[in-house]
């Protein structure tokens, strides 16, 4: 029954398992510390002296309506009702548990039914509550205390059980060994943070699964459309390339240059999404999550359809297939372009920043390269977690509806709708940018250096440095054949890293996944022309 905020929560554990909390000398807890005997022996031992203790009765009722009071005032909240009134949820169920609570000693056989009846139904609200977590947004408080009533209910249940019958072996053995089990666990940080982070996470990748809907081609005429916004997308990115090369060629400070290159890839994620493009490697962290509520689309931790996932995975495939060759080509191109645009036109200064030996030798295959771009791939998913949260946020606080109504703010919609619609995207891009940009400076306290390699950008400066210096044919291929493993490791990091997440926020396991990639390889080599142009079927 413990009260507490996230923070001193965790400090409270770590300090727990530092200097272990010990509890009052003639306490159960202060002899099963004390005892060597099994925990078979300590049970049966305090069964027996529950059994001829008078007194046990009296703590039954007092234990029954502690735990049954903080799921009362749970459900009477004010905010708690505004939410069951919001989603049409009726909470008369709490105002009946109320009352059977008031006077426990007529509590018998009839009264056990109708008591687990009631809670039954504040069960089923409860969980009504958590799944509809999209239209009324959650927190990392909500997540834990409504986990907590949950298992309140649980043992309010037993108790009523062991309140109609004390010598009942079954409810004292699932009283004791859950106390067991908290004994243990209580100063678990991985259990702290699954508990805290359950609700939340899945409402995280609920977001960023809504988004990952609208970068799958449903037809050829949304397929087309990916390759025409993929290409705007490597058009702007390699303006936004030159500009990163010409910064370079002034001698900022480092922390100078961290914030310019933060600064020019955040506006270059802002001017791609405001102009409709499409960036390949932003994708795998919403098609991800995307992919894990396909798998679950009943909320039931199962695999509904394999076929239907395999035709699913088809579409995430070649969806970022043609945004990856979109992205990749164009970049080049474009770059190609601009820099023979800038020869026509006599910018030399522009020019003459761009080395051409320095970004070749950026693109060529290495384990550093691999190494860079898998650094790239984890802050891509983590943007587009940190997107998801920021959704989350607007909508549990009820951003756009305080903006509307606040003195402090225009007056209309515009802004709570631009709040509400795209704070997500944007918070998302900037934090992206900022990890990207600035993330070197890490290589003056790590004893290895640390960059990154985002395969638009290496694709753009292929195209710069081929159009100012003629290379070997095979420098070229190697250089080509090094972008390509620079978009495959910031998919494949991107990817794994969220769908990891979406599934665990689900509460599956990870081990669907072996017959997942096993039917998907098996579809794969059956129909490969499905995974990478669009076919009717």
């Amino acid at each position: 029954m413990e009260d507490y905020g996230f923070l001193s929560g965790l400090l409270n554990r770590i300090f727990g398992k530092v200097l272990p909390e010990i509890p009052n000398e003639g306490t159960i807890e202060f002899s099963l510390l004390q005892t060597k005997s099994t925990r078979e022996e300590s049970i049966k031992l305090l069964k027996d002296q529950a059994n001829s203790n008078p007194e046990v009765l009296n703590d039954l009722n007092l234990s029954m309506t502690a735990l049954g009071a903080k799921v009362v005032a749970f459900g009477l909240d004010n905010k708690i009702k505004g939410y069951f009134d919001l989603l049409s949820i009726n909470s008369n169920s709490f105002n009946n548990l109320a009352n059977q609570l008031t006077d426990l000693s007529k509590f018998h056989g009839q009264e056990l039914e109708i008591f687990q009846k009631t809670l039954s139904e504040i069960e089923k609200k409860i969980i009504l509550l958590r799944k509809n977590k999209s239209r009324i947004g959650t927190s990392l408080h909500l997540t834990v205390t409504t986990r907590s009533i949950l298992e309140y209910l649980k043992r309010l249940e037993n108790l009523a059980k062991l309140r109609v019958d004390l010598n009942s072996e079954s409810s004292w053995s699932v009283l004791l060994e859950n106390y067991f089990d908290h004994h243990q666990k209580k100063n678990s940080l991985r259990q702290f943070f699954s508990r805290h982070t359950d609700l939340l996470a899945l409402e995280i990748v609920e977001h960023n699964a809504n988004k990952g809907e609208k970068y799958i081609a449903e037809s050829r005429k949304e397929y087309w459309s990916f390759l025409f916004r993929a290409i705007l997308g490597g058009g702007i990115i390699s303006i936004f390339a030159l500009i990163k090369i010409y910064a370079d060629h002034f001698e900022f400070t480092q922390i100078q240059s961290a914030l310019l290159y933060s600064l020019n890839y955040a506006l270059c994620f802002i001017v791609v999404k405001k102009c409709g493009g499409i960036i390949a490697t932003k994708q795998p962290a919403v098609t991800a999550s995307t992919l894990a509520k396909g798998i679950d689309r009943e909320n039931d931790l199962r695999i509904d359809s394999m076929q239907g996932i395999v035709l699913l995975v088809r579409k995430v495939f070649r969806s970022q297939f043609i945004s990856i060759v979109g992205n990749f080509l164009m970049a080049i191109l474009f770059a190609i372009i601009i820099c023979l645009l800038l020869k026509s036109i006599g910018l030399n200064d522009v020019i003459d920043s761009i080395k051409p030996d320095y970004l070749i030798k950026n693109t060529l295959p290495s384990c550093v390269l691999i190494f860079y771009a898998s650094i790239a791939g984890v802050f891509l998913a983590l943007s587009g977690l940190i997107s998801g949260y920021v959704d989350n946020l607007v909508l549990a606080s009820r951003f756009s509806h305080r903006i509307k109504n606040s003195s402090r703010f225009f007056k209309g919609p515009r802004l709570a709708n631009f709040v509400e619609n795209k704070a997500g995207a944007l918070i998302g891009n900037i934090s992206l940018g900022f990890l990207l940009g600035s993330i070197f400076l890490l290589s003056h306290f790590l004893p290895f250096s640390v960059d990154i390699r985002h395969i638009a950008f290496s694709s753009a400066n292929i195209g710069y440095a081929v159009t100012m210096k003629e290379f070997p044919i095979e420098i070229i291929i190697k250089a080509l054949l090094g972008a390509l493993c620079i978009g495959g490791t910031n998919f494949l990091i991107s990817f794994s890293i969220t769908l990891n997440l979406a599934l665990k926020s689900r509460g599956a396991s990870l081990k669907i996944l072996p017959t997942l990639i096993f039917q998907v390889v098996k579809d794969f080599f059956k129909h490969p022309h499905h995974y990478f142009f669009f076919f009717k079927s």
